[in-house]
């Protein structure tokens, strides 16, 4: 990589840098000249000049790069810069697609019909040659791809943002799963059993476990990952009743799960439960105490041996339960949490304290996945109706009067 060094210009108030390449035959210095008027601190200036100066030639100018490198590098960045793993892990696959369908592509030459071609690729079913992915997958790969030339740009490898010109592939909405009452006091019965076992061995506190995070799920609305983080110490029993979520557990390949003290929507909260929430925690905190003896004051709530839980191994295991008792098909742990928005919206709870209490982005992402089940609205369509269709067809004796 070519050593730059940025510096920051007082008369055009901007970070530049101009690194010396060496010279040419007839003994001139070559010494390209890049600003970034974008970069806010010398940080970010020196991160974009050391991306622009690894792609110089030796005559100063910027080469054609290919795409899927490129896209490692900007991977590699974000991860820098604090992106999950499981962020990072969904970014390597999407570089993967690029290297499948787009082996040769010089980021520099890719054009919008390039990429509306290659998204058409990601669609088409596999039989086809394609990687048969869904919309939502594709508008995820699109996002990524987005980004990551806007970054280009920035560091100026690349002159424009093909993806500009490219629509961005429509989402496909999925209404969420919610249980009903007579699945809710199916699943409630099935549930206490477990989380009072006859027997407590390896397999009953498993099962404990896999029972308390459902059920911790269900009353709270918290995600299988933040259920995994929960501490004792973010129980709050005092004259205000809550769980601080403060963290999210993540699973990476050939390592054990850990936890980030960041939920997902980079969002902490606080989430009130009630008396009777406080003696089923306190409750199973005993039968933890009986199976685990005294662990760490930082051991979470739902553990084995005082370490972390893996999410989709709890996810799973509930899966596997739903089936056996009888809930709705395809019903997952996910729906748990659609569950409990669900009915405090139909039970006439304002969005913005359901969405605070799920810990949702804003109130806009709320309504947009429960927008059908708010009350009152088609009721009330149906009333206004009503009335037009009985004014239409009234007498006109009925009307003067």
């Amino acid at each position: 990589m070519t050593a730059c060094k940025v510096k920051w210009s007082e008369s055009r108030e901007v970070w530049y840098t101009r690194p010396y390449l060496g010279r040419t035959p007839a003994g001139k210095p070559i010494q390209p000249y890049r600003e970034f008027p974008t970069a806010k601190t010398e940080e970010e200036a020196q991160e974009l000049a050391n991306i622009w100066a690894a792609n110089l030639t030796a005559d100063g100018r910027v080469r054609s790069a290919l795409l899927a490198d490129l896209l490692d590098d900007y991977t590699a960045m974000r991860l820098r810069k604090g992106a999950s793993p499981n962020s990072i892990r969904s970014y390597k696959t999407f570089t993967g697609y690029v290297r499948k369908y787009l082996p040769t592509a010089n980021a520099r030459d890719m054009r919008a019909l390039d990429f509306i071609r290659f998204e058409d690729r990601l669609l088409m079913p596999k039989e086809e040659k394609g990687q048969g992915l869904c919309q939502n997958s594709v508008r995820n790969v699109h996002d990524f791809i987005r980004g990551a030339y806007k970054f280009f740009v920035k560091a100026g490898i690349c002159e424009f943002n093909p993806m500009y010109d490219v629509d961005k592939p429509v989402l496909e909405t999925h209404e969420a799963l919610a249980l009903n009452i007579g699945d809710f006091r199916t699943l409630d019965e099935q549930l206490k059993p477990l989380l009072k076992p006859k027997v407590l061995n390896k397999r009953t506190w498993r099962a404990a476990c896999n029972a308390f995070s459902a059920w911790l799920a269900l009353r709270t609305g918290m995600r299988v990952s933040e259920v995994c983080a929960a501490r004792p110490g973010e129980v709050f029993r005092g004259a205000a009743k809550y769980i601080h979520v403060g963290g999210t557990v993540i699973e990476e390949k050939g390592k054990k799960p850990w936890r980030r003290d960041v939920t997902k929507g980079r969002k902490c909260r606080n989430i009130a439960i009630t008396d009777s929430d406080i003696e089923t925690i306190d409750a199973f905190m005993a039968l933890r105490a009986q199976f685990c003896g005294k662990l760490p004051a930082n051991a979470p709530i739902v553990t084995v041996d005082g370490s972390y839980l893996r999410p989709r191994s709890v996810s799973r295991a509930f899966t596997t339960f739903a089936g056996k008792v009888e809930m709705p098909e395809g019903f997952t742990f996910h729906d748990l949490r659609h569950t409990h928005a669900t009915w405090l919206l139909t039970h006439g709870v304002d969005l913005k304290t359901v969405s605070e209490r799920l810990g949702h982005a804003d109130e806009a992402t709320t309504l947009r996945i429960y927008a059908h089940v708010l009350p009152g609205r088609d009721a009330y369509a149906a009333s206004i109706f009503e009335q037009a269709a009985m004014q239409a067809t009234a007498s006109i004796e009925e009307v003067l009067q």
